[in-house]
């Protein structure tokens, strides 16, 4: 605190907290400490001053570097309560955030490029599961979806339906991603990255104009019917605002950017690729916050199902704890950097283990993992242009590979 404060009192305030007369302060939602009615309150029950209350919950929070979020997400009220797992979590998370392919990897640089592109080309291949407009009929129409994807991505070939298309577009705004994140994420911003997402350039920044209605035997999807066509202007601004302005009190930028992706996905604002649209969202966040390597790490490849499945549905104005669901989206962030560092020293392994093996025969880096698939494959097909995409080589270069 600022100033002393009298023994006595900070007995009263100790006691009170162990007794947990002042847990509500740090669960009631989007507390405005210029109000302070709440701690109003609590300073009356518990005979203290409240200048000291207030202190104390403020130290708190600044202590914590975290604050409960509430008034968001659409139809949703929630809120999120300090604990000790979910500090540790965002603090292992901004740990590994400086972590980067280029100071840790020791690789030549066109096997940074590769590495990265294999991992980015894994990462959009689900995309499926939350733009909504892949139905494959069983697991393996699904998994021949995903083949046929990646060989276009990977050769450079034009896309040969509508889903190869999405994906295509989604890879290549990825690849934009530093460009992308240049401007803050103000509704013309929103509206704009809606346009370079979507196929059809008519539908592209253009909010839903209509309510989304069932016909018989319809179910809903796994995001709700979305908000009232009238009230998505009104979310689409807050959203907008909830992303170039400061939370007052401070809001974590990784809980933000999991809370843009499902708010999105809440409102529906678009008629088409609301999920795939939140996703960009979340990424261009998480690199404008710093989290430059994150978006280029296996985030939903193989956690696919949790992103789908949005926060429990509850009744108009009702709030509820999303303290549960913001950590286990948290862990997923963790998991996707603690995974990008193994296939980094996996990579690093395979090129000393390559560049010691075909040492003698006076070959670089590149042509040694050529040779060393073609003798474990004698079938494989290489062409220049696939080994000259993945790489960022000129074709010249990929030539003479």
């Amino acid at each position: 605190m600022n100033k002393p404060t009298d023994p006595q009192i900070a007995a009263r305030l100790l006691g009170a907290l162990g007794e947990g007369q002042l847990d509500y302060l740090f669960q009631t939602a989007h507390v405005d400490y210029s109000e302070r009615h709440s701690i109003a309150g609590t300073s009356r029950t518990l005979g203290l001053p409240i200048e000291t209350v207030d202190e104390f919950v403020s130290a708190v929070r600044r202590a914590q570097g975290l604050t409960v979020l509430a008034g968001a997400w659409g139809d949703y009220s929630g809120w999120i309560t300090i604990s000790a797992e979910l500090v540790e979590l965002l603090h292992e998370i901004d740990i590994r955030s400086t972590w980067d392919f280029h100071a840790r990897s020791e690789l030549p640089e066109d096997e940074i490029r590769a590495l990265k592109n294999e991992i980015l080309i894994e990462e959009v291949l689900p995309l499926g599961l939350t733009l909504g407009e892949l139905s494959p009929a069983n697991d393996i129409e699904l998994s021949q979806a995903r083949i046929g994807a990646r060989h276009m991505l990977m050769d450079g070939t034009d896309p040969g339906s509508e889903y190869e298309r999405w994906v295509l577009r989604f890879y290549e705004l990825m690849k934009q991603l530093p460009e992308l994140s240049e401007k803050p994420l103000t509704l013309t911003r929103l509206l704009e990255l809606h346009s370079l997402l979507v196929l059809d350039k008519s539908t592209g920044g253009v909010f839903r104009t209509t309510d989304v209605t069932l016909g018989p035997g319809s179910a809903l999807p796994a995001d709700g019917a979305g908000v009232l066509a009238t009230r998505i202007p009104g979310e689409m601004n807050a959203i907008a605002s909830y992303g170039t302005r400061d939370q007052k009190p401070f809001v974590h930028p990784l809980i933000k950017a999991v809370i843009h992706f499902y708010w999105i996905r809440r409102v529906q604002p678009f008629t088409v690729a609301n999920g795939l649209f939140a996703r960009l969202v979340a990424h261009i966040y998480e690199y404008q916050q710093g989290y430059r390597s994150l978006p280029f790490t296996p985030l939903t490849r193989t956690a696919s199902p949790m992103w789908a499945v949005p926060p429990h549905a509850t009744e108009e104005g009702s709030r509820f704890d999303a303290t549960s669901f913001i950590i286990q989206r948290l862990y997923l962030f963790l998991d996707a950097y603690i995974a990008a560092e193994r296939e980094t020293r996996d990579a690093v392994e395979r090129h000393h283990s390559l560049q010691t093996r075909f040492e003698p025969l006076g070959i670089n880096h590149r042509q040694a993992r050529i040779l060393d698939k073609a003798l474990a494959a004698p079938s494989a097909v290489f062409t220049i242009r696939r080994h000259a995409l993945l790489r960022g080589l000129a074709y010249e270069t990929a030539r003479q590979d």
